[in-house]
């Protein structure tokens, strides 16, 4: 825990501080190796993007100047607004690649960020992080302030400036308005858990490093986007005050820029302003596209391209508009894991997790060999593997388009449960029910309501019941060694009186334990030595 040097932490605050270090340690030992590497092939994938949107508003501002070259006294006012957009857009795209450099920082230390040339370069793109599923990180730098104002706060009120500022240009669009509110929403929302949570708790408050960076980058994917729509919408401003003598340009409006291998890539191609009278005619490659609704087989991975032009009559004769755009298909992925442990266990229903990145859950599917796969109604998979030592494989199906696609698949390991340990069950002083696994000094009042003895496996992760079939306890009297027997889980009259008859520092011993579990195996379990207080 953090603070000025003079200040002694109380008791309760080292507690605190202590379970919160090993809550940190649990959780981070908890995130799955192949969810943080999903994150780091989205948060590629969200590069691509920026940089190709990027390359089209370059495109965009260079027309823009050409109109203002040719009339400025018409084009000056709207371009003034442009650039304004422009500023305010690189500002927020810095601030961001600034507060995710810190963020990684902390998380790989400047040496490594040093030696890849992070510094020099300004930017994280093409940088690996090493400690992908830190989660102290984002809490320190954006939440953890003495003022409450950390870098969470400064961040949120920079995108709250920047989507103020982007509606104030489209406010006449209310579809704009609408898509700007969306995209840049900072408001508070509801958790898994149903508890309502400010912007900045949920995005970095206990986060793997890799998820804020991914979400960082995300918001900056969206800022480029957003500049591009909101300067091309004030540039057809230009054509819109007289769209009889202006120039006319063509938009490629796709549904997603990102398509699946084996998906389809369906684009709307329309003018920025035209007239409701006369209906344009859209050719890519020299082929009419009926409605100007344009689909094309996204068959391989990688950036594509493609090009045409828009016909449109006009008093003077057909005029032609021409146009290009490109989209880029990846590679299929899924994501499959484990909820509690990397390995099935036999005999007991093993939680797993499946999911597509892009796909709803509702168009995900999923099998098993080795075993049955059942889906829960909530959500989540139950696996059930039929035998120990064989590898399960559970295969990942999406329907994209209305077919289904193969995504992704992993194998397991299927191991047998490890043995449990015997306790016996009693009630403390407050009644609160209590574990005695032996070895220790348990006080005499609590052994005179023996009733049973009961056995677990010595694993939170592992939820598993088993049965107590018989045991021995092994004492002395007045006579020597003697060996009093259970064929059951419950203590015998003799065993109990017994155990009534010692005295303090008395001990005895309970063993030959036999127990069988879910997979239906028996098993020997440890002996226990009771000390009687």
């Amino acid at each position: 825990m953090g603070g000025a040097t003079n200040c002694t932490e109380t008791p309760r605050q080292k507690m605190i501080g202590m379970m919160y270090l090993v809550l940190t340690a649990m959780l981070a030992m908890n995130v799955s190796a192949s969810i943080l590497e999903g994150f780091t092939m989205v948060e590629n994938s969200l590069h691509v993007n920026i940089k190709g949107t990027e390359k089209r508003n370059v495109n965009l501002y260079g027309k823009f100047n050409d109109l203002n070259g040719s009339n400025p006294v018409k084009v000056g006012k709207w371009l003034k607004l442009a650039n304004s957009v422009k500023s305010e857009s690189d500002i927020l795209f810095e601030k961001i690649e600034q507060l995710k450099i810190q963020l990684v920082e902390a998380a790989d230390g400047k040496s490594r960020l040093e030696e890849f040339g992070v510094y020099k370069k300004k930017t994280l793109d093409d940088y690996d992080i090493e400690a992908k599923s830190n989660l102290d990180a984002g809490s320190r730098i954006c939440l953890d302030k003495p003022d409450g104002l950390g870098q969470g706060i400064v961040i949120k009120t920079a995108i709250d400036k920047y989507r103020n500022f982007l509606i104030s240009q489209v406010k006449d669009d209310q579809a704009k308005v609408a898509q700007l509110k969306k995209t840049f929403n900072t408001d508070k929302f509801k958790n898994h858990n149903g508890d309502v949570v400010k912007w900045e708790i949920a995005t970095f408050d206990m986060m793997p490093i890799v998820a804020i960076t991914t979400i960082m980058t995300k918001i900056q994917s969206d800022i480029r986007s957003a500049e591009g729509e909101t300067v091309n919408y004030l540039k057809s401003k230009v054509d819109a005050e007289d769209f009889r003598v202006n120039k006319i340009e063509a938009l490629v409006i796709p549904n997603s820029k990102y398509v699946i291998q084996g998906g389809k890539y369906e684009a709307k191609i329309v003018l920025a302003a035209s007239d409701s009278t006369e209906k344009p005619q859209v050719y890519v490659g020299g082929t009419l596209v009926p409605d100007g609704k344009y689909e094309r087989s996204a068959s391989s991975i990688g950036d594509q391209k493609f090009a045409g032009y828009i016909k449109v009559k006009r008093a003077s004769g057909e005029m032609s508009y021409p146009f290009e755009s490109d989209f880029t298909v990846g590679a299929p992925s899924a994501t499959i894991s484990a909820d509690k442990m990397n390995v099935f266990y036999c005999g007991i229903d093993n939680d797993v997790s499946v999911s597509v990145p892009g796909v709803a859950s509702s168009s995900v599917t999923a099998t098993m060999s080795g075993g049955s796969l059942v889906k829960k109604p909530n959500g989540g998979y139950v696996a059930r593997p039929a035998k120990v030592g064989q590898e399960c494989i559970i295969t990942a199906v999406a329907k994209i388009d209305g077919k289904d696609q193969k995504m992704g698949t992993r194998s397991f390991r299927v191991k047998m449960l490890p043995p449990p340990i015997a306790f016996i069950p009693y009630k403390d002083d407050n009644g609160v029910n209590m574990k005695y696994k032996g070895s220790e000094k348990i006080p005499k009042r609590y052994l005179l309501n023996l009733t049973n003895l009961e056995a677990e496996l010595n694993d939170a992760d592992i939820e598993a019941e088993f049965k107590v079939l018989s045991f021995e306890v092994n004492a002395t009297n007045s006579m020597g060694a003697i060996i009093m027997s259970s064929s059951g889980s419950n203590f015998t009259p003799a065993q109990v009186s017994y155990v009534k008859t010692l005295s303090k520092g008395k001990k005895f011993f309970i063993g030959q334990v036999r127990a069988i579990g879910p997979d239906k195996i028996e098993r020997k379990l440890p002996p226990m030595e009771v000390i009687v207080d």
